[in-house]
């Protein structure tokens, strides 16, 4: 039997005029996606931090969550867009990409509520572009860990194309066997 992953999607910096847009997949076994997020749930306790949210953590918390989400067992495919990009249209190019290498997604989980009648829209769509997807999910971040992870990588790999500095290099030497690019 093909091992399935549940995975969570995610962008960062993606209404920027300038720049570099990133997508994020996340990709979590099917069968240990309940540990991954009880062990976020478990960082973020242990860091006093109600809710993980690049945008809204200090350097000092970054470092300490990266260092913690080292060894956790996920995996990500990012693509990398050049601003200013056709928002809507990104997603599905996205997913597409993603999609193309990966026959094996239970379930996907975006960031961000979207109303039933796109949901089935887009799972439609996904089917005629040959991806399977038993199940697509537009959740609120500060109700799923995963998605918390996904977005703490899609921040942070955006701030390393923005800014290489030691900070940065810092937490992509602990995620950087966690990452792959695709075009």
């Amino acid at each position: 039997m093909k091992q399935r992953y549940s995975t969570y999607i995610d962008e960062s910096n993606i209404l920027s005029n300038t720049g570099n847009s990133i997508y994020v997949c996340l990709y979590v076994e099917f069968l240990n996606k309940d540990n991954i997020s009880h062990t976020i749930l478990e960082i973020e306790k242990g860091l006093k931090i109600s809710y993980t949210h690049w945008v809204d953590m200090p350097w000092k918390l970054r470092m300490k969550f990266a260092e913690k989400i080292k060894d956790l067992d996920f995996n990500c495919k990012i693509v990398i867009y050049k601003n200013p990009i056709n928002q809507r249209d990104t997603l599905a190019d996205f997913l597409i990409k993603v999609g193309s290498f990966e026959d094996n997604m239970q379930e996907i989980f975006i960031d961000g509520k979207q109303s039933k009648i796109f949901q089935l829209k887009f799972k439609t769509f996904l089917r005629k572009n040959g991806i399977k997807v038993y199940k697509l999910s537009f959740v609120n971040d500060k109700n799923e860990p995963c998605i918390r992870l996904v977005d703490f990588i899609a921040g942070f790999y955006r701030s390393y194309l923005d800014n290489k500095n030691k900070k940065n290099i810092y937490i992509h030497s602990l995620l950087k066997n966690k990452i792959k690019i695709l075009n």
